[in-house]
């Protein structure tokens, strides 16, 4: 498992606007969605997507081994 930031930048915007969307429709705004339990999943999702954007970290990337952070090049001096 790698260490470090593994979302790019514009991955992170991304998770943050889905992230502040999702907290509002889920948990204030609560005439968007009928269903209580369905508003709740789509809150947590949302708090999720938050956590993500201000760890520079995501959970499912971490599992699966991916990342879309930009990758440093590593030179060596010969």
């Amino acid at each position: 498992m790698q260490k470090g930031p593994n979302m790019h930048t514009i991955d992170r915007v991304v998770r943050l606007i889905v992230g502040l969307s999702c907290v509002y429709i889920g948990f204030i705004d609560l005439s968007l969605i009928s269903s209580r339990p369905v508003a709740i999943l789509v809150g947590v999702f949302g708090v999720i997507n938050l956590w993500a954007f201000i760890t520079t970290r995501c959970p499912v990337y971490s599992v699966a081994g991916f990342s879309t952070a930009a990758k440093t090049e590593e030179t060596t001096d010969i």
